[in-house]
């Protein structure tokens, strides 16, 4: 019968996708590989093809859409076969049906059985697949089938179990289950691909029907397409008029089509619908019986018939039963095409699937049971002396005159196995242990050379480090003498190990002065963090969180007393159990950096005539202090103040004196106001305070005395020489509860000033 691929169209590793092995369509001279029954794809590999788990155990496997495992299972296997393949067929369902569910098909038409280890471990196995619908049997023994019905009758095998009668009963009972699995959608995305549809003849049997868009040859008056009916029946459907000049592109069709399919299933057949047929060239009549004849000895066909014939197709068709070496039969339609074809092929024995032995050995005894000596010699004959045991004496009836001799054959059998079991196993624990001696030898042999060559090699890379080592040492004292950075070892008691020379002229130390002396009190003042923290406790926090302290900035002395600031890059040098030993730190002078920062947040806080601070900062600081007061709900006072007349001052007696006035003010109130207050220069001779923690009564008596100082002093320098008197107006305010914003507040101030300005100045005016 034809193997899955024709021997005129092998398949080619080039063929197929490099990374699933599915048959890529669109490569040059590329056959697609499909499903028959189902019409899905089929994923064939290399590596999945004929692997063997052990001597005589062999599995080929094959993926069919995306949710169908088969695998042909061929030869003996015992429990250690049984565990490697599962071990390939978990691979390939781990790569390819990872994640949804599936169907296992297992083809044991070839399997000449399993121990029972062997079936314990594969029931126990197949429990532990998750993604697993269903296992459906094909091609079983008697004995296997009986088994596997009595597992599920007694609850041994738990999982969702079928047996089908062959492969394409297999498939179609797997595509039954996988439909019927919520969720799951069948994805094939081959080009030109289309499902099986199903048919129902006339006498109510089923078919299913295979079709594929690219399955059709057209050339110059005449067509032909070709479809498969239930896995083995090739379906051709013909128009117009054949000529010589046709019959190439319809023999590359013919071998595309079975060329195409994973598994045709026998016995073949062809059925013609000539219906269209106008006439056949005498030529094209003559090679296409020598095409048909070739064809038959590569897929040797059971049967070709036809139907709708005129006239002259009618008498080709009888004509050609003279020639070709099958029947030729003519019908009325496709129904009794298949008809004729489902009768033929239960006359032959049904699907023709191969039969247990020992069902062959009964059907020979029952042709022999009047001569009971044949029948014991034909038993005698069939023993498989190379296998255990014996299974046919149960057809040996009790009443029997040689039923004794059955049954001393069946224990002699038994005797002999036992005996030559013991004598295999003695001489392969012989063997076993001669292998293991000399192949200790070879280890130690191999041991000796392989530690004097390691030893070898050592010694070489040992004096190669140590050359390395040296240079590497030289490199870095030159290094470390030469940068310009201060280079810091100090161990994990706080002892300073080493310092560069660079470091000891920056603190202004000799070597011999601070090795051996603690950071602390050296190079850190005593007022640093580190010294006020227990340095165990510094290493353990080093060592758990080593780049929290990987970088910082610290303010060191040096021997005279004097402050600098040094950016460190820490590093933590631990031993083989991760306790630090060391700490290697690298600094460097950051002191006019810092001085240069302090400097710039000052200009961009502070008035530059006063000093006090500018808008932008008084306000950043009075709304934190009013969001703080108000969520607590704690008396909170602003005080709005402008000096009065300031204009007149400056055009009487110039800017610098009414410069002089301001910073005068400024003094004044830092003398009144405590250092939790909040004052700035808000505007050319305005001022704002805020009083946190004080009652609207108390800000009032603050304010009032503000106001008497001011008017109470003098400043010196007017242009009559007389000193300059100066008075302060200020509009206060305090916080209420239904302030949601510090603006409101500014008003409520901004108000009360403008009021103490209208009547009079001079005066306080709270809101």
């Amino acid at each position: 019968m034809e193997k899955i691929i024709p021997d005129a169209h092998p398949a080619q590793p080039d063929d197929c996708d490099k990374d699933n092995g599915v048959v890529d369509v669109s490569t040059k001279g590329a056959s697609v590989k499909i499903c028959p029954i189902s019409g899905w794809t089929v994923q064939r590999r290399p590596e999945w093809t004929d692997v063997a788990f052990e001597q005589g155990f062999t599995i080929t496997a094959e993926i069919i859409g995306n949710g169908i495992l088969l695998t042909h299972n061929h030869g003996r296997a015992t429990i250690e076969g049984v565990r490697r393949a599962f071990d390939f067929t978990d691979a390939i369902i781990d790569q390819y049906l990872a994640q949804r569910p599936y169907i296992h098909i297992l083809d044991y038409s070839h399997l000449g059985g399993t121990t029972l280890e062997g079936r314990r471990y594969f029931i126990q196995h197949m429990l532990q697949r998750q993604q697993l619908a269903g296992v459906i049997f094909y091609g079983l023994s008697p004995l296997l089938r009986m088994s596997t019905k009595l597992g599920k009758r007694l609850n041994i095998i738990q999982f969702d179990v079928h047996i089908a009668q062959d492969y394409m009963d297999a498939v179609s009972v797997a595509r039954g289950l996988l439909e019927s699995v919520p969720g799951h959608a069948i994805d094939d995305k081959t080009p030109s691909a289309h499902f099986a549809d199903a048919y129902l003849s006339k006498d109510g049997t089923p078919h299913t029907v295979l079709r594929r868009d690219d399955w059709i040859f057209e050339q110059e008056g005449f067509s032909i397409r070709y479809e498969v009916i239930d896995g083995h029946i090739l379906h051709s459907i013909a128009e117009g008029a054949f000529e010589i000049a046709h019959l190439a592109g319809l023999i590359a069709l013919r071998e595309k089509v079975y060329g195409s399919l994973s598994e045709p299933q026998g016995p073949h057949y062809i059925i013609a619908d000539l219906k269209g047929l106008q006439r056949v060239g005498r030529r094209a009549r003559k090679y296409y019986q020598d095409a048909i004849l070739t064809w038959h000895r590569k897929v040797p066909l059971c049967g070709y018939i036809v139907y709708g014939l005129n006239s002259f197709t009618a008498a080709l068709t009888n004509f050609s039963r003279f020639i070709l070496p099958f029947p030729v039969k003519a019908t009325e339609d496709l129904d009794s095409a298949l008809g004729m074809v489902r009768q033929e092929t239960e006359a032959a024995g049904g699907n023709g699937h191969r039969e247990d032995a020992s069902s062959l050995v009964s059907e020979s005894r029952s042709s022999a049971a009047a001569d009971p000596v044949e029948h014991l010699l034909e038993y005698i004959g069939s023993i498989d002396w190379e296998q255990d045991g014996l299974s046919l004496t149960k057809d040996v009836g009790e009443n029997s005159s040689l039923r004794p001799v059955y049954d001393a054959i069946s224990v002699i059998k038994s005797e002999l196995d036992d005996l030559l079991h013991e004598k295999i196993k003695a001489e392969t624990a012989l063997k076993t242990a001669r292998d293991d001696l000399d192949a200790r030898v070879r280890e130690r042999t191999a041991e000796l050379i392989a530690t004097n060559q390691r030893l070898q090699a050592e010694i070489a890379e040992r004096r190669e480090m140590e050359a390395a080592l040296r240079a590497s040492e030289k490199n870095y004292r030159d290094l470390v003498h030469s940068v310009n950075s201060i280079i810091l070892r100090w161990d994990a008691e706080g002892k300073i190990v080493f310092m560069n020379p660079y470091g000891l002229t920056f603190f202004g130390y000799e070597a011999e002065e601070l090795i051996g002396g603690n950071v602390v009190g050296t190079i850190v003042p005593e007022s640093e963090s580190i010294s006020q923290r227990d340095l165990k406790e510094l290493m353990l926090a080093i060592r758990q969180d080593p780049d929290r302290f990987r970088n910082n900035e610290n303010e060191n002395i040096t021997r005279d007393g004097r402050r600098v600031w040094v950016y460190w890059t820490n590093r933590a040098i631990t031993d083989a159990d991760g306790r630090i030993i060391e700490i290697l730190s690298v600094g460097n002078d950051i002191t006019g950096r810092r001085h240069m920062e302090a400097e710039l947040r000052r200009l961009a806080t502070t008035d530059s005539l006063t000093g006090a601070f500018n808008r932008r900062r008084f306000f950043q600081k009075a709304r934190q202090e009013f969001l703080r007061h108000q969520r607590y709900g704690h008396p909170f006072a602003i005080l709005l103040m402008d000096m009065d007349h300031f204009k007149k001052i400056n055009d009487t007696h110039g800017h610098p004196v009414g410069d002089t006035v301001l910073k005068t003010f400024v003094d004044t109130c830092k003398r009144i106001f405590r250092v939790t207050d909040i004052f700035g220069r808000t505007g050319g001779e305005e001022f704002s305070a805020v009083l946190p923690e004080t009652e609207a009564a108390n800000a009032a008596r603050v304010a009032e005395r503000l106001r008497d100082r001011v008017m109470n002093s003098r400043i010196e320098g007017g242009t009559d020489t007389r000193p300059i008197q100066c008075t302060v107006s200020i509009g206060l305010t305090s916080l209420r509860e239904d302030d949601v914003a510090l603006e409101s507040m500014i008003r409520r101030a901004d108000k009360a000033l403008y009021d103490a300005k209208r009547t009079g100045r001079n005066r306080v005016v709270q809101a």
